[in-house]
């Protein structure tokens, strides 16, 4: 008999950030017929998503209202809400009894949702705008020009915009801009592990998972035994041959081995709080090839356990702040100025 595991009819299935009332009512069954809990010794419910396990909660079975309906009620206060940032969930309810455990469903997982609430989004004025939102405007801007509308060339479409000389000059000056400039992408995991893999380590029992640390930033929890625990991007580009310095925001338990560029020798700075972040990093020549950008740590004590956010390469020997990589943003100031020419055109950018 397969074990199945759904909600109630009147329980909810999502939950804002920052609620801690919500409780959610799950229903143990087989072939989804309600599972008899009266013997169950004890009751865990097991959260994940894409990246695989993140956290727990157990319930006491002498707390069920009537073990022979199958309910399990997990609710979701301030410890289960910590660090679980908006976006799709599995769940699980394991129950221990005299034969053995029991995991619900045995096929596949139950779904659930966090949302964001109003206070998750800044509403400050925004300042940039990344590429992906910009080519989307300007694909939308393109269709707008007709033909015979002002400025119309006879030959106006996307390609054509995103080749003229002021959108290359600009595109320049951007990907060339001051000393500085963070050299990798998705630095700050806003796309969770984009573009990054997880290095398994000596022990190759290395994981990691994507985040939300108390301040509200994306991180990325890092675990394992061996050495060389971590992460590592590549490609990276950059003009080669010259110093670079790799850098990151770290807390918690492990020694640095490498944040900066793979297989070169490196001068090593900062030290690991388990209490706060603090930055560290590596510094270190490029070679004479493209390099895989690599954040690794040692064990201490026999373990790995460290949260890690706002990675950064750059140019030089000099740590500066963390800003994101020049290709993912676009000042609000050069977009109105790119607005202007698509509407002197005779289309339309919102």
């Amino acid at each position: 008999m397969a074990k199945t595991l759904s909600f109630t009819d009147t329980s909810a299935r999502t939950v804002k950030i920052g609620d801690t009332t919500t409780s959610f009512t799950l229903i143990c069954g087989n072939d989804n017929v309600a599972t008899d809990l009266t013997n169950a010794t004890s009751i865990t419910v097991k959260l994940g998503n894409d990246s695989g396990y993140l956290k727990s909660a157990t319930v006491d079975p002498t707390s069920l209202t009537d073990p022979t309906t199958g309910q399990v009620t997990v609710k979701f206060n301030a410890d289960l809400m910590t660090s679980l940032p908006a976006g799709s969930y599995a769940i699980e309810v394991w129950v221990v009894d005299s034969t053995g455990t029991s995991i619900y469903p045995s096929d596949g997982s139950t779904g659930f949702t966090i949302t964001n609430n109003i206070q998750s989004a800044n509403g400050s004025t925004i300042t940039t705008i990344t590429f992906d939102d910009f080519v989307k405007a300007m694909n939308k801007a393109a269709s707008t020009i007709a033909k015979g509308d002002k400025g119309d060339t006879g030959s106006v479409d996307n390609a054509g915009l995103t080749t003229a000389p002021a959108f290359v000059a600009l595109e320049t000056q951007v990907n060339n801009s001051a000393v500085g400039t963070n050299l990798i992408t998705n630095s700050n995991f806003s796309s969770g592990l984009n573009h990054w893999l997880v290095n398994g380590g000596t022990n190759s029992d290395c994981k990691a998972a994507v985040t939300t640390d108390s301040n509200g930033d994306t991180c990325i929890h890092i675990t394992g035994t061996g050495n060389y625990c971590g992460l590592f991007c590549a490609p990276v580009s950059f003009n080669q041959n010259q110093v670079t310095t790799g850098s990151i925001l770290v807390k918690g338990t492990g020694a640095l081995n490498l944040i900066g560029l793979a297989n070169r020798p490196s001068s090593n700075f900062g030290t690991i709080s388990t209490d706060s972040y603090s930055k560290v990093g590596s510094t270190m020549q490029a070679a004479s090839s493209t390099n895989s950008f690599a954040v690794y740590f040692n064990p201490v004590n026999g373990v790995v356990d460290v949260y890690i956010k706002f990675a950064k390469l750059e140019l030089g020997s000099h740590v500066t702040d963390w800003c994101p990589n020049p290709t993912e943003v676009l000042t609000q100031a050069d977009y109105a100025k790119i607005k202007a020419a698509i509407v002197a055109l005779g289309g339309s950018l919102s």
